[in-house]
């Protein structure tokens, strides 16, 4: 029940790093469009892993009470505390989690970078234009009353 578990987290973090991609491909082509649904696709996909963490988790506070490890014990100590066949499936997905958390952080890592470049390059187009990036709309996205003009200009060439 526990292997099923954490092949169910495996599968988790596999459609999480699936997602992440899709999400990088939309950023890297410039077709921000698309930007919004691949996030809500991502938070979705974080949720899912989030239940079958705390799945992992309840059985893991359990596997660790029957076994009498301490309770702060990981799934390598519960797999050196099991017979050996069962503890070599528990370090496979304990080494497949670990490749794929390294994989999500790395993707994680490029689409913030993609996200910084862009909002620079949103930054430096503003000021092309005269404009700092808040100068043109307030913090709810509405013009301030001492920009409202230009805001308009801006909004009608667009």
């Amino acid at each position: 029940m526990f292997a099923a578990c954490l092949s169910d987290e495996c599968a988790a973090l596999e459609h999480l790093l699936f997602k992440l991609e899709e999400e990088h491909l939309v950023l890297a082509s410039g077709r921000h469009r698309w930007l919004d649904q691949a996030s809500a696709e991502v938070s979705a996909a974080v949720e899912t892993l989030d239940l079958t963490e705390r799945r992992r988790l309840g059985l893991a506070d359990a596997i660790i009470g029957a076994l009498g490890l301490p309770v702060a014990a990981t799934l390598g100590d519960i797999a050196d505390a099991i017979d050996i066949e069962q503890a070599e499936v528990l370090r496979d997905y304990r080494r497949r989690m670990r490749d794929l958390l390294e994989k999500i952080h790395d993707l994680v890592q490029r689409n913030r970078d993609l996200l910084a470049r862009g909002l620079a390059a949103t930054a430096d187009a503003l000021a092309l234009l005269g404009a700092g990036p808040t100068a043109a709309y307030d913090a709810t996205g509405a013009p301030p009353p001492d920009h409202a003009g230009f805001a308009r200009i801006f909004d009608a060439r667009a």
